[in-house]
């Protein structure tokens, strides 16, 4: 069950634009969350739902700084709650995510020592602001025990507090939480915004700017992320270079790739689910150059490479090779044998000779 609370105070957004909460391709998600703090209400708990780095974080830390602005049009973003809150400061505002083990490596999940931790803290008047924000990153990690440690705090929420969760899969947060949740899916960020952000704030070049809003499918947090680093789009060559090198190659190289990816999920989920995801959209790519529809290709840096293997793949084996790596990711965040699936992986896709990995 939803629950409507008054937060004792009213938000002063009845002058409010959009563009106060700077953030991209989200205008009808932050309009209705102003409405609510212009009526002085707001649910007790939200569940905000996208792609990864499609800016579910940057809303919620823009919620938590409107709720405890002290500037006249909220959120302000030059007062000093508002730069404690963007500085992770703010003593009222906590971010919740994966936790770290002793080696300095993320666990693959939200603990219940870190959900009573908070549900301590929130049963506490605010300290410094107006209202208590507590932000759980990946909800869709959270231990059965932390799930139901939290439930109990979502059925009885204190007065002044709100729950900010976000997921990338939002299937996978327990329907008894989700229950208790107002919904909102983050819009998929139009192209021409990102591009036009990426070039007239970031100051990159047109051809930069529409390459990386392309490659970001609408999650303006990835694009922007990419423009920063260059690291990022290093990565993504890299493993579409493997990729190319594994259609060419034989079993024994791709039974060794397989152990090797099994063993680097092992140590970090979140590669391999990018990596997987990289190649993704290279096929799916593959299948439009198939079909005839090139304007929607999103790795044209890659085009010449994908005619290439466009010629000797039929429209059939591309739509295989895409059902293939859409299972295997389905089998990893099943709990399924890393290596097992890996190698089935690897048994299902073509073998082919040649060069395909050269991008121009």
């Amino acid at each position: 069950m939803v629950r409507w609370i008054c937060l004792g105070f009213r938000t002063s957004c009845f002058g409010f634009t959009v563009t106060n909460w700077r953030l991209i391709g989200q205008d009808n998600i932050v309009a209705f969350l102003a409405k609510s703090l212009e009526n002085g209400n707001l649910c007790h708990a939200y569940l905000f739902s996208a792609p990864e780095h499609s800016g579910k974080t940057a809303l919620a830390i823009r919620l938590a700084q409107t709720l405890n602005c002290i500037g006249s049009d909220p959120p302000c973003g030059v007062c000093e709650p508002c730069r404690r809150i963007a500085s992770g400061i703010h003593s009222d505002v906590q971010v919740i995510g994966l936790a770290v083990n002793d080696e300095g490596k993320s666990k693959t999940e939200v603990t219940i020592e870190q959900i009573r931790a908070i549900n301590h803290a929130s049963s506490m008047p605010p300290y410094e602001g107006k209202c208590r924000v507590f932000i759980i990153e990946e909800a869709d990690r959270m231990s059965t025990g932390a799930a139901n440690a939290l439930l109990k705090t979502l059925e009885e929420p204190p007065p002044n507090v709100v729950f900010v969760l976000t997921t990338s899969r939002e299937n996978l947060v327990p329907e008894t939480v989700r229950s208790r949740c107002v919904k909102l899916k983050l819009a998929s960020a139009p192209r021409t915004e990102i591009s036009q952000y990426l070039e007239k704030d970031l100051g990159f070049s047109a051809e930069r700017a529409g390459l990386l809003a392309r490659l970001s499918q609408g999650r303006a947090g990835w694009a922007i992320i990419a423009a920063a680093d260059d690291a990022v789009l290093a990565e993504r060559k890299e493993n579409l270079d493997r990729f190319a090198e594994t259609l060419e190659s034989d079993f024994d190289f791709r039974f060794e790739l397989a152990a090797r990816l099994a063993t680097r999920f092992g140590k970090s989920r979140v590669e391999i689910y990018r990596m997987l995801d990289q190649w993704l959209s290279f096929c799916r790519d593959l299948l439009l150059i198939k079909l005839d529809i090139n304007d929607e290709v999103v790795n044209t840096d890659y085009m010449a490479a994908l005619e290439r293997l466009s010629s000797r793949v039929g429209t059939t084996e591309a739509r295989s090779i895409i059902g293939s790596l859409s299972n295997t990711r389905q089998y990893l965040e099943q709990n399924a044998s890393p290596r097992l699936a890996l190698e089935v992986l690897m048994l299902g896709l073509p073998l082919l000779g040649g060069s395909l990995k050269k991008s121009g």
